[in-house]
């Protein structure tokens, strides 16, 4: 599907050409101002071919999320069919977001998408058998993310406090976070991530969560610092806590270390590895100081330790 029909099925989904009064890019994310945001439809434009998410920007603000080098081509048709320039001052209301979290959806074959190689593109896997990465980018239904929005505050009582104070009301998420090539499991170097994929360990992060007492799971995967970073400050105020494993952004990012800090949930680093075992430039953890507890070298079984402890720690 060529960048021109991608534009449409967007453009359809947000409501047509008509509803569009502004649009522009930033990195990896196609940014739409609409006249009338009741008019986007929510799950259409989840299923558009190649929008990997969205968010809520402002009351009538999206950003769709795309794969590496796709959002500029899309956002090109997407002015040619329109008859609207970018204007990134159009944004400048609208560039805090509201109070839903972040909504992933992963496309078919989003790897295809991203042009991995060409080679594999025009290779068809034999009749009724999938090739690795067919298996690694069939991910879970749940994988999509659409948690609901947070929950009402509850009304104070006249000591000050509020009914969820001295027992949960069930409404607990976690939202698990992935940086660059954990999507690549099973795939990247098995010798020392193991062979399992990383469609397994997201069953293992939803199974983990339910027996730990979470309401929902979200997993989010990205990689791309600034993805990563707006996945932190959107789970303020919608789940309880977040468990991350930032991949090698964990020894070079600031920047994530600072949103975790600014949104003061209960963290978990998680690491598939043994890191203290591994090269020297590893052993430096920056989002370290903004977590609790670190687990390292238990496979992907550690992601269920990370959610049984960040459950404990909540009291769940």
């Amino acid at each position: 599907m060529d960048r021109q029909q991608i534009a449409e099925e967007v453009l359809a989904a947000v409501g047509g050409k008509e509803n569009v009064t502004a649009n522009d890019i930033c990195m990896t994310r196609l940014r739409i101002l609409t006249q009338d945001p009741s008019l986007v439809d929510t799950e259409q434009l989840s299923a558009a071919r190649g929008v990997l998410g969205f968010v809520r920007r402002g009351q009538n603000g999206v950003e769709v999320v795309f794969g590496p080098g796709k959002a500029e081509a899309v956002h090109e048709a997407l002015a040619a069919l329109t008859g609207i320039e970018g204007s990134e001052d159009a944004f400048a209301g609208a560039s805090a977001p509201v109070a839903a979290p972040l909504h992933v959806h992963i496309s078919q074959n989003p790897l295809r998408d991203a042009s991995i190689a060409q080679s594999e593109l025009d290779q068809d896997p034999s009749e009724g058998e999938e090739s690795p990465v067919d298996d690694l980018v069939s991910l879970l239904g749940a994988m999509e993310g659409n948690a609901p929005a947070r929950v009402p505050e509850e009304a104070e009582d006249e000591d000050g406090h509020t009914e969820g104070d001295d027992e949960h009301d069930g409404t607990e998420r976690v939202l698990v976070i992935n940086g660059p090539n954990i999507n690549m499991l099973g795939i990247r170097e098995p010798d020392i991530y193991g062979r399992e994929t990383y469609c397994t360990m997201l069953e293992l992060c939803h199974e983990a969560a339910e027996e730990a007492g979470f309401a929902e799971c979200t997993c989010f995967q990205s990689n791309h610092e600034g993805d990563l970073i707006d996945a932190i400050q959107d789970a303020y105020g919608s789940y309880a806590g977040i468990v991350i494993n930032p991949g090698a952004y964990t020894h070079t990012s600031i920047a994530l270390l600072d949103a975790a800090k600014a949104v003061g949930l209960p963290m978990v680093e998680v690491h598939i590895s043994q890191l203290e075992e591994r090269e020297e430039f590893r052993q430096v953890s920056y989002i370290r100081a903004a977590c609790f507890e670190t687990v390292t070298g238990l496979g992907i079984e550690g992601y269920r330790k990370a959610i049984l402890d960040l459950a404990a720690h909540l009291g769940l």
